[in-house]
């Protein structure tokens, strides 16, 4: 097997809630480590995504950043497609564009409550396509920019996800179901030629456990309901959760989250069972993606997944 079968491509996620510096040094020590890519959520209230991806860029050699993901209500989409294309601009070749419908994190605080989400996106997405590919979307156009940029989509619903196998260059899967990973990856795959950006927590000890728990808030409120249902997280619960998570506390958020959310959609066990599970997934994914969201930690973390990443490519290079 050879060496490009059997390497994991693995990038890192974050989200801007800390300072711009801090950012563009945890990116810097990522690419050291071998990360490839480098996505920043845009989140509204948090640090602005554009400067901080601008930040990461100027500070690092190769890594491939875009932001993941952006959404049609928080910016206009020729707007967004401007902000990118100047990105591409900047560095050519090391940029994406992500676009989602967006969550609760985001849209909650601005007030919006878009009642044809998926609608929109796929506008947007046609619109930005249309507009980073040197056409016309409307009466806008971007006629200094002459590159082209690959186009990412992430969502959980089964629309969004078929309509990003067929358009999009890459979907983005997050919170998704490990056990449920091979036959959706399939599905894609026969959709289209869209590559598929895996991102899900590793767990490797209590510690990550705790941590990883806390941000699955958000995951659980956007998620689909027959989704919620699997896990238990009933309305009345679903309820206390945002209102505790909206008010930025994410501990207690977590404490009403069942702790079967985590074994059912992110990688847990020890160092060695991790680079495991990995190993036996690597089929059904074209990138790894590690969500950053623990501003204490963020460098051991990092460096301790970058090691079990190693290990995971090692297992599928020593398979039969």
């Amino acid at each position: 097997m050879n060496a490009a079968a059997t390497r994991i491509p693995w990038g890192v996620w974050f989200e801007p809630t800390q300072p711009v510096a801090r950012l563009a040094a945890l990116a810097q020590g990522a690419e050291r480590l071998g990360a490839e890519v480098c996505l920043v959520a845009d989140e509204g209230t948090e640090r602005d995504v554009y400067v901080a991806l601008t930040a990461i860029l100027a500070v690092t050699e190769s890594l491939v950043v875009g932001p993941a993901i952006t959404n049609p209500f928080s910016r206009h989409p020729v707007t967004t497609a401007a902000a990118v294309a100047t990105l591409a601009e900047m560095a050519p070749g090391r940029v994406w564009h992500g676009l989602g419908a967006g969550g609760s994190r985001v849209l909650a605080p601005l007030q919006l409550e878009p009642q044809r989400p998926y609608s929109a996106l796929v506008d947007a997405f046609v619109a930005n396509r249309r507009l980073l590919g040197g056409r016309r979307a409307g009466p806008a156009s971007l006629d200094w920019f002459g590159g082209d940029v690959p186009m990412a989509v992430a969502g959980r619903g089964p629309r969004v996800q078929r309509f990003a196998a067929a358009e999009a260059d890459w979907v983005i899967f997050s919170a998704k179901a490990l056990e449920d990973l091979p036959g959706t990856a399939k599905a894609v795959r026969s959709a289209g030629g869209a590559r598929i950006a895996w991102s899900a927590y590793l767990a490797y000890n209590d510690t990550e456990r705790r941590r990883a728990l806390r941000h699955f808030a958000y995951m659980a409120l956007d998620a689909p309901a027959e989704v919620r249902r699997t896990v238990g997280l009933d309305e009345l619960r679903a309820a206390r959760v945002r209102r505790a998570m909206l008010a930025g506390r994410l501990d207690e958020a977590a404490g009403h989250l069942p702790e079967s959310l985590l074994d059912l959609y992110a990688v847990t066990g020890t160092p060695a069972d991790c680079a495991a599970r990995i190993a036996g997934l690597r089929d059904s994914f074209d990138l790894f993606v590690l969500p950053m969201n623990d501003e204490e930690t963020c460098e051991a973390h990092i460096e301790a997944s970058a090691a079990i990443l190693t290990r995971a490519a090692e297992l599928v290079a020593a398979s039969p």
